[in-house]
């Protein structure tokens, strides 16, 4: 063969080989990931924080069993809230799914109870439990005194600041009426709205306390119901009491829940009677 053929067969062979590269597909144009050193993030983060809550074992060593009190458990990245865990009656864990790493804090609050706050929380891409979290009665955060008024009959909204049915402080944050101070009332059968009423301020329009939802009728015995802080009818809670008979309420602030349950009526010698006007 010549040798100018020779180059020219060369040429065809060699453009032959690149020309069947460009029509690969993994080489088209667009389909190349530039080498930038940063790799994209993933789908979903693999880091995640989790803990367990304590509500002050000294004052509070009953809040260590379910229902436990309403908690709200914020995560912070740099001062930017980015997540919140709205912790159910029935947990008293915290958990944080999906974490970008990086260095987080949490701040944990319940009503009645001082605010923790924790820093320092490195995530990785990984699981990471920060251990227990304990959380601090605050006394200045319960009420001072709680009264049973609304249309109940023998309890009624007359009768504030001294209503028959006021509720006596069995502990931190716990009402309990009938009690030492305070007799029984018999109360007829009946659906009623009523309020735990905190304020001595409150009239018939607007008791000011602790509600429920209005909306909804509940049938004695009530047990363990969520109650409110607020005022206004709105929040009014409505009961019905399918017997005439004395009944126990019970307003536990910490939990923010309550309880009406039929109880036997007073025998003999009722319980003593004081403070009243």
């Amino acid at each position: 063969m010549r040798p100018g053929l020779r180059v020219f067969a060369l040429l065809l062979v060699v453009g032959g080989s690149i020309a069947s590269l460009a029509g690969c597909g993994r080489n088209e144009a667009g389909s190349v990931l530039a080498p930038t050193g940063v790799r994209p993030a993933p789908a979903e983060w693999l880091g995640s924080v989790t803990g367990l809550i304590f509500f002050d074992p000294l004052n509070t060593p009953d809040l260590a069993a379910p229902p436990y009190p309403p908690t709200r458990v914020e995560l912070f990245m740099g001062g930017v809230l980015t997540a919140v865990d709205s912790l159910e009656p029935g947990s008293r864990s915290f958990y944080f799914p999906h974490v970008a790493p990086g260095d987080y804090s949490i701040v944990v609050r319940s009503r009645v109870f001082f605010s923790r706050s924790r820093g320092g929380i490195i995530v990785r891409e990984r699981a990471l439990d920060i251990g227990n979290v304990t959380l601090t009665l605050n006394p200045l955060a319960l009420e001072n005194a709680v009264y049973v008024a609304g249309a109940i009959p023998g309890l009624g909204t007359d009768q504030i600041p001294f209503a028959t049915g006021i509720l006596e402080g069995s502990g931190f944050g716990i009402w309990t009426y009938p009690n030492l101070f305070w007799d029984p009332v018999v109360i007829p059968a009946g659906t009623y709205r009523f309020k735990f009423v905190t304020d001595e301020s409150s009239t018939d329009a607007n008791l000011i306390g602790w509600g429920g939802n209005s909306a909804d009728t509940l049938v004695v015995p009530v047990t363990s119901q969520p109650a409110f802080k607020g005022s206004g009818p709105a929040t009014d809670l409505v009961v019905r009491f399918p017997d005439t008979g004395t009944y126990a309420f019970t307003l536990d602030e910490r939990r923010q829940r309550f309880s009406i349950e039929l109880v036997p009526s007073a025998t003999g010698a009722g319980p003593l009677s004081v403070n009243r006007r």
